[in-house]
């Protein structure tokens, strides 16, 4: 008796290697830029994600936030307001 063979279409499979790739750079760009907000909080919030995954990553994503807005920011001229009077 013949059974058939369970055949995986090739777009299937390129569709979840992309997504797969997506996440992981979405992941350490998420790392990379919590780590520019600081080392200190990195590690409190890598403790805590430990822990507590929801508050950990939730953690995680702030300081992302944090330090891309440092990153966004570091080459920008100061303001007026914090500029030395002459």
């Amino acid at each position: 008796m013949h059974e058939s063979v369970a055949v995986t279409a090739p777009g299937t499979v390129l569709t979840v290697a992309r997504l797969s790739g997506v996440v992981d750079a979405l992941s350490s760009a998420i790392a990379g830029f919590a780590l520019l907000a600081g080392t200190r909080a990195f590690t409190f919030a890598a403790l805590l994600a430990w822990r507590e995954p929801v508050l950990g990553g939730a953690g995680l994503v702030l300081l992302a936030l944090v330090g891309w807005l440092r990153w966004r920011c570091r080459g920008m001229p100061l303001a007026a307001s914090c500029r030395k009077a002459d």
